[in-house]
């Protein structure tokens, strides 16, 4: 899935005032959570992180997981800037539903990495 594809999908279900230049930063922001915060964390080839943003960026988290976690982190960030609490706390909860159903997908299917350190 393309950045533009999901923000056209984002647009339609959630009208809004932000540009798409804003999502597109709000994309990034995740991605770079997912490639500290999970990813990392993983053995093995990691996926390709954009450095910019555009409309044509493909958006690295595998399918069938991407749908959910993109469209919720974008739902979360949009009610966050409106001000509109109770749909961002809605929003971030089923976010947080996705992100844990791809990480729980990650530690099934990869190894962890092997750190450096103390090894008894």
């Amino acid at each position: 899935m393309t950045a533009g594809e999901l923000i056209a999908a984002v647009d339609a279900l959630r009208p809004n005032q932000y540009t798409a230049a804003q999502k597109l930063g709000w994309l990034r922001l995740l991605d770079g959570k997912l490639a500290n915060e999970l990813f990392a964390a993983l053995e093995g080839e990691q996926p390709a992180w954009p450095g910019s943003y555009t409309a044509e960026t493909v958006l690295p988290a595998p399918f069938p997981y991407d749908w959910e976690l993109y469209t919720g982190w974008l739902f979360a960030q949009i009610d966050l800037h409106n001000a509109e609490i109770v749909k961002y706390n809605q929003s971030m909860t089923l976010f947080a539903a996705a992100w844990r159903q791809l990480a729980d997908f990650l530690v099934r299917t990869h190894r962890p990495a092997a750190r450096g350190g103390w090894r008894l």
